[in-house]
């Protein structure tokens, strides 16, 4: 009797073995880096921008006297976790090629750190009144130098003064300054600028253009509020108001005086103009 056998199935051993692709693993890992790297952006921005904030709202609702909180923590924090990101960002965008989107997330980083920055100095310039002593009474000034007098309002630091030289570039200028939590008076006074254009001025009408046209290049586009001829305890006065800053606003009072060029400079914290500061300090000023 014949055995049936039975052919068993046995694996070639020369048979190729079939690969297998394996997934691309670094374009993975770039999105998951670009991703985090937009989130501590991010973070980092409205760290730095929260921060601020709480410090801004702290030192408004502290009473006179009282104490605010500075939240520098969450300021220096924010802008390493956004300067992380940005860096992490535009090495991936920079391996890919693509040099727009780089030049266009570090401009805007920019401009960014840069209304941040304005941001903190305004912050810090309404708080320094706090660190220096504010005179309790009125303080009566003369300035034989200007040859004009003048009664700073209560509330105000002490008045400080700075004589710079003439140079072959610069005028000679002598600097009046003090303030106070809301505003800050500064008055500049120069010499030589009849000299200079080669004009015998008698009144400031007869430099009114040449000040317009300096006060345009200063202000920014869209800032320019109010310019105009202005008398005011019989002096003659070219008014200027604008905004530097976008929380604040400068008015600057120019008259011409002993062959001097006048220029008192009132920067107060508000949008609507000069303060009652300003009104009470221009009824005091005299020349002579």
């Amino acid at each position: 009797m014949e055995e049936n056998e039975k052919k068993v199935f046995e694996p070639v051993s020369d048979m190729p073995e079939q690969e297998h692709e394996e997934p691309d693993c670094d374009a993975t890992t770039d999105e998951e880096v670009l991703k985090g790297a937009r989130r501590n952006m991010l973070l980092g921005l409205l760290w730095c921008v929260g921060g601020l904030a709480f410090t801004f709202l702290s030192y408004y609702l502290t009473e006179a006297g009282g104490r605010y909180v500075i939240a520098t923590g969450a300021i220096v924090w924010g802008a390493i976790q956004a300067l992380n990101g940005l860096t992490a960002y535009v090495r991936i965008m920079r391996a890919r090629g693509e040099n727009a989107a780089c030049k266009k997330a570090i401009v805007t980083a920019v401009c960014t750190a840069l209304a941040i920055a304005g941001a903190g100095y305004q912050s810090w310039r309404m708080v320094q009144a706090e660190d220096t002593p504010l005179i309790d009474h009125e303080q009566p000034y003369d300035c034989p130098e200007l040859g004009i007098r003048f009664t700073v309002p209560t509330g105000f630091t002490a008045i400080t003064t700075e004589h710079t030289e003439e140079t072959d570039s610069t005028y000679a200028v002598y600097r009046i300054r003090t303030f106070s939590p809301s505003c800050e008076i500064y008055i500049n006074g120069v010499s030589g600028l009849g000299e200079s254009v080669g004009e015998d001025f008698d009144s400031v009408d007869d430099i009114a253009g040449f000040l317009n046209a300096r006060a345009e290049r200063f202000f920014p586009d869209g800032q320019w509020i109010e310019n105009k001829i202005e008398e005011i305890n019989g002096i003659r006065f070219l008014k200027h108001v604008g905004h530097f800053e976008p929380n604040s606003t400068t008015t600057t009072y120019h008259t011409w005086h002993n062959g001097l060029l006048l220029s008192f400079n009132f920067e107060t914290s508000n949008k609507g103009g000069a303060s009652k500061e300003t009104e009470a300090f221009l009824q005091t000023l005299e020349t002579y």
